[in-house]
């Protein structure tokens, strides 16, 4: 496992040999899209950003992108619900889609990976997390 501080980025090239993945962050938190979206672009990253499940629908359809990571709850539709409706689409039956909440418990993870995700994350996220199993996780996505 390497070990790699925010503070001294790398490049998702340099890390993985992968070329830069697109991912779709959703949370009603702009704080969170804040943060996330830094460490995920210090990674080498490209990153778009929602701030609701009705604006992430619409982004996704409008970028594809590799993966995307949102929150569970967020007013209108929840992240259990964007979820399920992604997957209804032929684009993103296989797209990693990581939902993640600060309520770690047994029922939202069950909730997640009912409406279809690949990955329950609790939050916060530590950079670590991310360096060491997006890029498996995008991997393992579409061809």
């Amino acid at each position: 496992m390497m070990n790699i501080t925010v503070s001294s980025p790398q490049r998702l090239e340099q890390i993985s040999g992968t070329v830069s993945a697109t991912i779709l962050l959703i949370d009603d938190s702009p704080d969170n899209l804040m943060i996330l979206g830094d460490i995920l672009e210090r990674f080498g990253y490209q990153i778009v950003r929602a701030e609701d499940g009705e604006s992430g629908l619409e982004q996704a359809k409008r970028v594809q992108p590799d993966l995307i990571f949102m929150d569970v709850k967020m007013p209108g539709l929840d992240g259990f619900q964007v979820c399920e409706r992604l997957r209804a689409q032929k684009n993103f039956k296989r797209t990693p889609i990581i939902l993640m909440s600060t309520q770690s418990d047994s029922t939202n993870s069950d909730l997640a990976f009912r409406a279809g995700a690949s990955e329950f994350w609790p939050k916060p996220i530590s950079p670590g997390k991310i360096l060491n199993e997006l890029p498996g996780l995008l991997r393992d996505g579409p061809e």
